[in-house]
């Protein structure tokens, strides 16, 4: 069972669209209801993106509390609207 009151503002709002089924253990962008949040630097840096903007992936699109891609936070909105 997930844990709501743990959930970021935009997981929160996906799983009160979407349901909490099978929450963090399968994420499909067909069936879950996508969405964007902001991710944390690993190991005291950013990825690249991969959309050409040369900026930093500082976003990660989500679907059902896992991770589809990591990048700019304009792809992403993109690629979240669908």
């Amino acid at each position: 069972m997930v844990d709501l009151g743990k959930l970021t503002p935009q997981a929160l709002k996906a799983a009160m669209t979407g349901g909490t089924e099978e929450w963090g253990m399968r994420g499909s962008r067909a069936d879950h209801v996508m969405y964007v949040e902001p991710q944390t630097a690993r190991k005291g840096h950013y990825c690249k993106c991969h959309c050409g903007c040369g900026g930093k992936a500082k976003f990660r699109l989500m679907a059902n509390g896992i991770c589809m891609q990591e990048g700019c936070e304009l792809s992403l909105r993109r690629e979240a609207r669908g």
